[in-house]
């Protein structure tokens, strides 16, 4: 009986084991990118797919760009698909769906020095077929009170795609990208996105070391968007604008960055009617007399 009881201890351990790492369920990841224009990068965990026999986990991803679309230097917001995939965990070890096989993403029992293959089968010009990852250091972190292990990863030279910097067992990276990212392996050409991590989030911890806001509207970010409260928002029109300091001009743009409205003000308290706009999404670009900037976007209910 003891040894019956014994030998299920050790399988309990064995699957807590096996389920230490990665996330806890409904994870987003978000991230900021540089490139011509800016913007952020939004990762979430988008339901289950068997491949191979194994249940595995899609990724989707979607990429917020925020674009000067005339002279005026006007912007407005771009949403396109991004760079998702398909992993499955197995002990200490991600899996990531390489064109028609799994390769390795993230190997947490892996120790200084070592490599692993992480993708295979082809290359962008003047790089290597294989993309090989390398691991630069090993230690822990601690991250809602527990401590997970944390690898710096660097990648082999001719690799065309890679993962890199401290990469945590309980989220992945915490300062690039969450799966393999592209890279030229010719000087000469353009660089791909620039990206750094922002935060992470599911349903037992909320990571975000900066402290800035995950999301953000047309390149400013929530501390900037504090200096002017716009309620009540979503509207059925009728918007009051309250601003620590004095307001000076307000347009009222559409999702293409047309102005449909302007209003001219030298008060710290402003209401606007868009009554007459239909349903939909707009946007309120807005200057106070420092000649701060903002724009808020402004959900419209219609009549």
């Amino acid at each position: 009986m003891k040894k019956t009881l014994l030998f299920i201890f050790v399988l309990i351990s064995l699957s807590s084991l096996s389920q230490s790492i990665w996330t806890k369920g409904n994870a987003v990841w978000h991230y900021r990118f540089y490139n011509i224009s800016s913007g952020y990068i939004k990762v979430w965990e988008n339901g289950d797919t068997t491949i191979q026999n194994k249940v595995c986990t899609k990724l989707k991803s979607v990429k917020h760009d925020f674009s000067q679309i005339n002279q005026q230097g006007d912007l407005a917001e771009f949403v396109t698909d991004y760079i998702g995939g398909i992993i499955y965990i197995s002990n200490d070890t991600v899996y990531h769906w390489d064109t028609d096989h799994f390769s390795v993403l993230y190997d947490f029992s892996a120790t200084m020095n070592d490599t692993w293959v992480l993708q295979s089968g082809g290359g962008a010009p003047g790089c290597n077929d294989t993309s090989i990852c390398v691991v630069q250091s090993a230690g822990t972190v601690n991250l809602g009170g527990q401590n997970y292990t944390e690898l710096t990863l660097s990648y082999a030279p001719g690799s065309s795609e890679y993962v890199s910097g401290k990469v945590n067992s309980r989220f992945g990276p915490s300062e690039a990208y969450l799966l393999p990212f592209y890279r030229n392996c010719d000087s000469t050409m353009v660089e791909f996105d620039q990206i750094s991590f922002i935060c992470f989030e599911d349903d037992s911890l909320y990571y975000n070391p900066s402290g800035g806001a995950c999301e953000f509207y047309l390149g400013y970010e929530e501390h900037y968007l504090n200096k002017v409260s716009v309620y009540p928002n979503p509207s059925s029109g009728k918007i009051e604008l309250l601003s620590d300091v004095p307001l000076k001009t307000i347009k009222v743009m559409n999702v293409l960055g047309s102005i449909l409205k302007e209003y001219n003000t030298n008060l710290t308290l402003k209401e606007i009617d868009l009554t007459e706009l239909p349903q939909g999404t707009y946007y309120l670009n807005i200057e106070n007399s420092n000649g701060e900037r903002v724009i808020q976007p402004i959900q419209l209910l219609g009549k």
